[in-house]
């Protein structure tokens, strides 16, 4: 097995500030289907179900309502009140491909349990598989946490001893050193002989260049001198003396603190002076006493001069690095800008769906087109342009939290209510006086008296009642009100019939078509009305001459005589 492994335990936070949102988060790391109700979207990445190895929730306990990954990040969503709340934190690790799945997954349960009895929080756990284009090495897992202690009542305090200044890097440098230790015993567990370090990249790199930037320091420092003198190895000696002494005072470069730097710097200086004076005396002779006087009068000048040559290389060593942080700053901060530029497209692609409707309303709607710009979104442009402005998902000042795009989509549905409210109270005024219309209609109907102008009946087909209804206002009618509207008008005209009934004419025909002065269209209608009716049966017939039968009512028959299908018999 290899003798070393990569160890990766990274922390970053989930925040409104960068226009993300936890259930977002939680959704894509687990391959799930996630409603988000604070933004009304749907976060569906199932098509990476494949490369999920398991996802579940661990929580502390009495935390039985959080029975699955949406209650928890809209909980999550709904206890964060600022439009730029931290709404998760997500630690990355990497799993040692030298173990088995099955060992994989319990370092990574050890992980989950111990981050839930140490901050108290809800963790959300994924474990990926290698993506099967890259490196089959890659074993990983996701682990999203809120940021606030879950309790049995929902969410509480925040975790601020993961988020201030003074105590979250310690916070995460023990969990580093605490993960490093659970994967190297799982590892030795395994018979594997690979081991992690839990320190950063940067800082092992750091500390194997301070010191190999020690031993080239001295040695170009050595090569600066004026070592013209008759025994070299005094020299070295002396240097050699003067590296130990730094190294005896506990001031080392790799252990050195912020405060020790005037210090080292200092004995650094007292070496450079040391080996200057060394190099200007030859070694093994006698001065006499006139240069031994001339050396005295120059010591100090010799000395300051040792002092400014030390001085101008650290200001140029310093420049040196300004320029270095400097370029390095500014492509950190082009390569942000990059960064947020991608997020922001991103996020506008993405909301898109959602504010596309709301522009093209815009385009027909003034009024609604004074709104949307009154938040400051453009609507001289393109409808794609337009719709992926990036003030729709800017929270609206005034209305919490809520984003720009959800404050006109309400407002876009108060707008359709009213309409609908306004039509609906139009639409009964039009039934009303419809109604009315129809009974006045009705005023030409047939009666015993009356024959009336129509060679055909249908003014009380249901049919003709919608057309004429459509026609004249552009409306439909309900059943409810179509029934109303037949029964006022069959009731009308049974109270004409019933005014005129001393005009019917005693005949040998129909009672129907006496009471429609023969129209049989006519006699058909009142005759089906009525069945439909009954109410408004029994005030026709009791005025009805007595001798008229109810024709829905059998005959009586003479006893005496009878009648066969050909006709009744002879006297």
């Amino acid at each position: 097995m290899a003798d070393s492994a990569i160890f990766h335990l990274d922390v970053k936070t989930i925040g409104r500030s960068q226009g993300r949102s936890s259930v977002a988060a939680a959704a894509y790391r687990a391959a799930s289907k996630l409603h988000d109700e604070r933004t009304g979207l749907v976060h569906d990445y199932r098509r990476k179900k494949n490369g999920i190895e398991d996802s579940y929730i661990a929580a502390p306990d009495n935390c039985g309502w959080i029975t699955d990954r949406s209650t928890l990040w809209n909980t999550v969503e709904a206890s964060e009140k600022r439009k730029n709340s931290t709404t998760a934190r997500e630690w990355l690790v990497a799993l040692p491909d030298a173990l088995s799945d099955t060992q994989r997954a319990d370092l990574t349960r050890a992980l989950a349990i111990e981050l839930v009895t140490r901050y108290k929080i809800a963790v959300d756990v994924a474990i990926h598989k290698p993506s099967r284009k890259g490196d089959q090495r890659n074993h990983h897992a996701h682990l999203l946490t809120t940021t606030r202690e879950a309790g049995p009542e929902g969410m509480g305090a925040k975790t601020r001893i993961l988020d201030a200044a003074k105590t979250g890097g310690v916070e995460i440098a023990e969990m580093r050193k605490w993960w490093a230790g659970m994967v190297n015993d799982a590892l030795e567990a395994a018979d594997s002989d690979a081991r992690v370090d839990h320190r950063r990249k940067s800082v092992i790199v750091a500390e194997m260049k301070a010191e190999a930037e020690v031993l080239q320091q001295q040695a170009n420092d050595i090569e600066a001198l004026n070592v013209d003198v008759e025994n070299p190895k005094d020299l070295v000696k002396a240097l050699g003396k003067a590296a130990r002494a730094i190294k005896d005072s506990g001031l080392s470069a790799a252990t050195a603190k912020a405060s020790d730097a005037p210090k080292l710097r200092e004995r650094s200086k007292e070496l450079e002076l040391q080996a200057a004076q060394i190099a200007q005396t030859p070694l093994n002779s006698h001065d006499g006493p006139q240069l031994t006087a001339y050396k005295r009068r120059m010591a100090k000048t010799w000395k300051d001069q040792a002092k400014a040559k030390a001085a101008l290389r650290a200001a140029e060593k310093a420049e040196t690095a300004r320029r270095e942080t400097q370029e390095r700053q500014r492509a950190l901060e082009a390569q942000k800008a990059r960064e947020e530029a991608l997020r922001a497209a991103q996020q506008a692609e993405q909301y898109a769906e959602v504010t596309a409707p709301l522009v093209a309303r815009a385009r027909k709607n003034p009024a609604f087109a004074d709104q949307v710009t009154s938040w400051g979104i453009n609507l001289d442009c393109s409808n794609h342009e337009a719709a992926r402005n990036k003030y729709w998902t800017y929270a609206g000042e005034g209305h919490g939290s809520m984003m720009i795009w959800k404050i006109l989509t309400n407002e876009a549905e108060a707008m359709d209510e009213k309409e609908a409210q306004e039509a609906e109270r139009q639409r009964l005024a039009d039934v009303e006086t419809f109604m009315a219309r129809q009974i006045k209609h009705v005023d030409r109907f047939p009666t015993p008296a009356k024959r009336g102008p129509f060679t055909g009946f249908k003014a009380l087909d249901p049919d003709s009642i919608d057309r004429a209804f459509t026609s004249k206002y552009r409306a439909k009618l309900t059943p409810e009100e179509r029934t109303t509207t037949i029964q006022n008008m069959v009731e009308r005209w049974v109270e004409r019939i019933i005014e005129d009934i001393a005009s019917l004419a005693q005949t040998a025909q129909s009672i129907w078509l006496r009471l429609t002065s023969n129209n049989i269209d006519a006699a058909k209608m009142l005759k089906q009305s009525l069945e439909d009716n009954p109410d408004l049966r029994k005030p026709l017939f009791d005025v009805l001459p007595k001798e008229e039968p109810d024709p829905e009512k059998p005959k009586q028959q003479n006893p005496k005589s009878k009648i066969d299908y050909n006709g009744p018999s002879g006297p």
